[in-house]
């Protein structure tokens, strides 16, 4: 079971689906929604290059071990929260602070399920749920208003790719390790 639930936060899904996301907004015509989420995604996927390398060169430094903040988490706050929040957005409008539930909510959904399976500490998803979060809040504040009929391409479409993709594995986590490990740390 938390396999299952895991890897509906692989990157394997979570770029297909952002992408996804970003057409069905251009075709829609939606260009801020789609120039937002375009914008918040990158920011978001550089962050955590940028957390990962960093945990790389600090583990050689320190000879310690890699601290690697959750990719899954961050990507599955941004995503599926940060959808969440644009569903329900006009109530969020009075209470901003609220939009912290379904974007916490799907971290910690995901968080759980990483923790579990023994491939990140909890400082990890808890780095890469703080860096989701934060992507999901801009969306939630920078998207402006979402057209009520995009909501019917929209959903079905992010749930027919996710489906689609679901058990597909990219393995970022070994690429980055191989181009950015440092082999030998000059003292």
């Amino acid at each position: 079971m938390m396999h299952f639930i895991t890897d509906f936060a692989d990157q394997a899904v979570m770029l297909p689906v952002m992408v996804t996301v970003v057409l069905i907004m251009a075709v829609y015509g939606w260009r801020r929604g789609a120039m937002v989420w375009t914008g918040t995604a990158i920011a978001m996927l550089a962050v955590m290059l940028l957390l990962k390398i960093a945990g790389l060169y600090y583990a050689a430094i320190e000879q310690t071990t890699i601290i690697s903040p959750s990719g899954h988490v961050a990507a599955a706050c941004m995503v599926y929260g940060g959808l969440l929040v644009l569903l329900g957005q006009r109530y969020f409008v009075r209470f901003p602070a609220l939009m912290l539930v379904p974007l916490s909510g799907i971290g910690i959904g995901v968080a759980c399920t990483r923790v579990a399976l023994h491939t990140h500490t909890l400082f990890e998803v808890v780095t890469g749920g703080v860096v989701g979060c934060a992507a999901g809040l801009v969306l939630g504040r920078a998207c402006g208003p979402v057209p009520q009929r995009l909501w019917l391409y929209l959903l079905p479409g992010v749930a027919c790719v996710a489906v689609l993709f679901h058990g597909a594995h990219l393995g970022i986590e070994g690429a980055i390790r191989s181009m950015f490990l440092p082999r030998k740390i000059i003292t």
